[in-house]
């Protein structure tokens, strides 16, 4: 292989599942690798390899981080992409990639995904992730799912519209594996766009769907008290302004009609003018 070096035998059961969690564009409230750490720690896990880091990064858009101790220097800790086997006490073992998303080389490394699933005898695919979306904190995250088979993504939850939009590495993976004759699903939690930082409950949602399509059993209860902390401080929080009021509004209004036929009117504040104001009254919350 290019970029993979396994330290770990893979064993070729013909059940296992390529399961795929970066960060970056496609992990809005970093959703979808939360889900993957919540696997990681609930299933029996093993480190089995890891992708050359040299071959991934541009390190002056990536920087390693570094402790600086009184003027001591630490070990500069790299931007890593691991690979895991996790194997649960009932359904498929997985094959688990998560990290940093590569910046470079990213043919090389879907050749090398290809191959890695080909020892490991998968036939299946399942990428965990979450978008930003006019969707509001009140009410329940929902799922849309990519992949090959039509009636899975149905019942998952298929978005209705066509989009032409930069690929993100996840995606470009899942389609290789697509190409490769895996059966591909790709679960997207629907994050909403105003909010900053981690949003355990997007994570929740994928894991909910990922243990439905499996047949895993996942604990969705660890992040039960993380979501309800979050969701009361943005209650509060949007209750000191009117334009973010306003705004959840008509997002719970786009949101409950189902169809899209509600339309989002302007002059309105933009996500990123909300969770400025999210963010501001946090901090004098906390002051």
């Amino acid at each position: 292989m290019e970029l993979l070096h396994l330290t770990d035998e893979v064993i070729a059961d013909g059940l296992a599942v390529v399961v795929l969690s970066l960060d970056g564009w496609t992990d809005a409230g970093q959703a979808g690798t939360t889900a993957a750490a919540q696997l990681r720690e609930q299933l029996p896990t093993r480190r089995i390899g890891w992708f050359d880091p040299d071959g991934l990064y541009d390190y002056r858009d990536r920087r390693p981080i570094l402790t600086i101790d009184e003027g001591e220097l630490g070990s500069p800790s790299w931007p890593e992409l691991a690979v895991y086997r996790l194997e649960p006490d009932e359904g498929p073992t997985l094959i688990m990639i998560t990290g940093a998303e590569p910046d470079l080389s990213w043919q090389a490394l879907c050749r090398d995904v290809v191959e890695l699933a080909d020892q490991a005898g998968a036939t299946r695919y399942v990428g965990l992730g979450s978008v930003p979306a006019p969707a509001p904190h009140t009410r329940p995250v929902r799922v849309i799912a990519t992949g090959s088979d039509v009636p899975t993504i149905e019942r998952i939850g298929r978005p209705h519209e066509r989009v032409v939009v930069p690929a993100s590495c996840q995606v470009v993976v899942e389609t290789a594996l697509r190409d490769a004759g895996l059966e591909t699903v790709g679960l997207w939690a629907r994050v909403p766009h105003y909010v900053g930082g981690e949003y355990p409950e997007g994570a929740q949602a994928i894991l909910d769907r990922f243990r439905m399509h499996l047949g895993l059993s996942v604990d969705l209860s660890r992040l039960d008290d993380d979501v309800k902390e979050q969701r009361s401080r943005l209650d509060v929080a949007a209750q000191g302004s009117d334009d973010v009021r306003a705004h959840i509004a008509q997002l719970e209004e786009f949101y409950d009609s189902d169809s899209g036929a509600v339309r989002l009117e302007g002059p309105l504040p933009t996500g990123d003018e909300i969770a400025a104001e999210f963010e501001q009254f946090l901090r004098d919350q906390d002051s």
